[in-house]
């Protein structure tokens, strides 16, 4: 007596289990790359607050107008004596902050020559006094406000600093 054979089937590739074992492997291989990378970055010494309750450092506000008018505090003051009321200032506060307004009509290198002329005034003052520079509040200018404070004659620079 002959038993029957079972007829003989091809065998298939199913796609799916293999294309989530490549899956697999890849980010297997990914996460050990990663884990065996040297990250190298560069060590940035933060300030430290020796006080919880430190008193915020005093701030020098130099302005420049829209017509190069020269500011100090809100207040206008003649282009060759800035940089001495600067000085007599830092010396009265050495850690305080320099911080720079110019008009938003001013040309870059404007900004440039007077981030030049205080560094110049702070380190003839032998101090650390640190320089900001006063942006914007959004990504555009309001030139409205600009032209209204410089017809006025109250202009502090062009940008709101809070």
């Amino acid at each position: 007596m002959r038993l029957p054979q079972p007829e003989m089937r091809r065998g298939r590739i199913e796609i799916i289990p293999m294309i989530d074992t490549i899956f697999f492997l890849l980010v297997f291989f990914m996460i050990t790359w990663l884990t065996m990378t040297h990250m190298k970055g560069m060590n940035v010494s933060l300030p430290r607050q020796t006080k919880a309750g430190g008193k915020a450092p005093s701030s020098v506000m130099v302005s420049l107008s829209p017509q190069g008018g020269y500011y100090l505090d809100k207040r206008p003051v003649a282009q060759g004596v800035w940089k001495e009321r600067l000085t007599k200032s830092l010396i009265a506060h050495p850690n305080s902050v320099v911080v720079l307004n110019v008009a938003s009509t001013q040309k870059t290198q404007t900004l440039i020559e007077l981030m030049d002329e205080v560094n110049g005034v702070i380190a003839a003052s032998h101090t650390h006094a640190e320089v900001l520079i006063a942006t914007p509040r959004t990504g555009k200018p309001d030139t409205s406000k600009n032209d209204a404070e410089a017809t006025s004659g109250n202009s502090g620079g062009s940008h709101d600093n809070r």
